[in-house]
């Protein structure tokens, strides 16, 4: 990629994090949009961008004249979709990509487009099951699509548009979209994540389906893959990136025990299907040589490592106390999502923190961290200080009508320690 020049859109993203600086190591020349702050992390050789890139002009396009354009950028739910995200989905999978390409079509520099795709657009039907399985189902790129949510619906959308667009001669640059398996790694909202920041707290973790079956992809590898592929401009079409070896849930959930002895785990049912896939990576292999490197064992003590420091940071004073507790959350998951989703637009890196003294409250579930909490009592405000601080907290809003005296009284301490509570006076 020596003297190229890559736009990367979500390069302030999982992927992108880690993609960026091997494209600067490689010699390229990087222009990274995102909603998102630049990332501290970015080489000032980068040039950035933050905003809306569905607000991206042609003359901004024209002005960078990229060579390669690498598209991450887009919205997600962590599990299931609800029914606000149908509009975010629209407007920063559907339409954000559809802008895309409507500038790119006219782009004169333009050479390569890589798109990050999703298994999800797979039909579930092939390896979704009632029962679990001894094995899982390897996909290749030639098996049936029916996308199993919004987003891989997106995915899909975007796919075609690249195939149709790549079907007239006058098109001047190549395509390939890349169906990324089962994404984890540093800052990441990924369920691995979460359980490491989790048991970092000493908060217990719940498990579901401890027997499906994922191909788990670290970011790191990733980018590698989309980097080589980039590189690889005769590759077009579609192409699976994963392991090509899919690992149990239960597999996750020894190797967290192991690096946290005294880890409270529990098991729970849930009204979902067994999972069991897997990336058949025969196309991959031929086209770039090369298959990711990193398997679970090595991958979680990276990220082991990388939440404790995250840690570090956040106990120290503001600025960098930046996530939300929402107390008495109990089973007021649509008002938890409702902050997540306020805080992922307002700062996608602050975290939505359920807070309850029920460790099996409902809500921890549509948050990103669960503090299961000291009782609102005068003989424990040091401890919810202390707590607060721990977990970077640098805001509280209470939910519950017998609490609210209390964090009226004690407001005014808590904003000495940096911690603003969204509460009236006492009077």
């Amino acid at each position: 990629m020596t003297g190229q020049r890559v736009f990367v859109t979500g390069g302030a993203g999982v992927i992108g994090l880690e993609l960026v600086p091997k494209l600067v190591a490689e010699g390229a020349e990087v222009l990274v949009g995102d909603l998102k702050p630049r990332p501290s992390a970015f080489s000032a050789k980068v040039r950035y961008r933050e905003g809306d890139l569905n607000d991206l002009t042609r003359s901004e396009l024209d002005a960078f004249a990229p060579d390669v354009l690498i598209h991450l950028a887009a919205t997600f739910e962590r599990s299931a979709e609800t029914p606000g995200f149908w509009g975010e989905n629209f407007r920063h999978n559907v339409q954000l990509s559809h802008r895309l390409m409507t500038l790119a079509r006219d782009c004169a520099s333009l050479r390569r487009v890589v798109f990050a795709s999703s298994y999800l657009i797979y039909d579930p039907q092939l390896y979704q099951f009632d029962a679990p399985r001894d094995r899982a189902v390897g996909l290749d790129e030639t098996q049936p699509i029916r996308p199993r949510n919004l987003t891989g619906m997106a995915k899909l959308s975007h796919e075609m548009e690249l195939q149709f667009l790549a079907g007239f001669d006058d098109c001047h640059f190549s395509t390939l979209a890349v169906r990324i398996f089962r994404g984890y790694g540093r800052n990441s909202r990924d369920v691995i994540s979460r359980w490491v920041r989790m048991l970092i707290a000493g908060e217990p973790i719940t498990v579901y389906r401890p027997e499906g079956l994922f191909d788990y992809i670290y970011a790191a590898d990733s980018a590698e893959g989309l980097l080589r592929l980039a590189a690889a401009e005769r590759a077009t079409g579609i192409v699976n990136l994963g392991t090509g070896r899919a690992r149990r849930v239960g597999e996750v959930v020894d190797l967290l025990k192991r690096a946290f002895p005294e880890a409270q785990v529990s098991m729970a049912d849930a009204d979902i299907p067994f999972e069991a896939s897997e990336a058949d990576t025969t196309r991959l292999r031929a086209l770039v040589n090369w298959v990711p490197e990193y398997d679970l064992e090595r991958a979680i003590p990276e990220i082991i490592e990388h939440e404790r420091g995250r840690g570090e940071d956040t106990a120290a004073p503001p600025p960098g106390m930046r996530h939300v507790l929402i107390t008495s959350a109990a089973r007021k998951a649509p008002l938890v999502r409702a902050v997540r989703d306020a805080l992922r637009r307002l700062d996608p890196d602050a975290h939505a923190i359920a807070g309850d003294i029920d460790p099996d409250a409902p809500a921890q579930h549509a948050a990103d961290g669960f503090w299961a909490m000291p009782r609102c009592e005068p003989e424990e405000l040091s401890a919810l200080i202390d707590g607060c601080r721990a977990r970077g907290i640098g805001a509280v809003l209470p939910t519950r009508d017998g609490e609210l005296a209390f964090w009226a009284r004690h407001r005014a301490v808590f904003a000495e320690a940096g911690i603003a509570v969204l509460v009236s006076d006492a009077a």
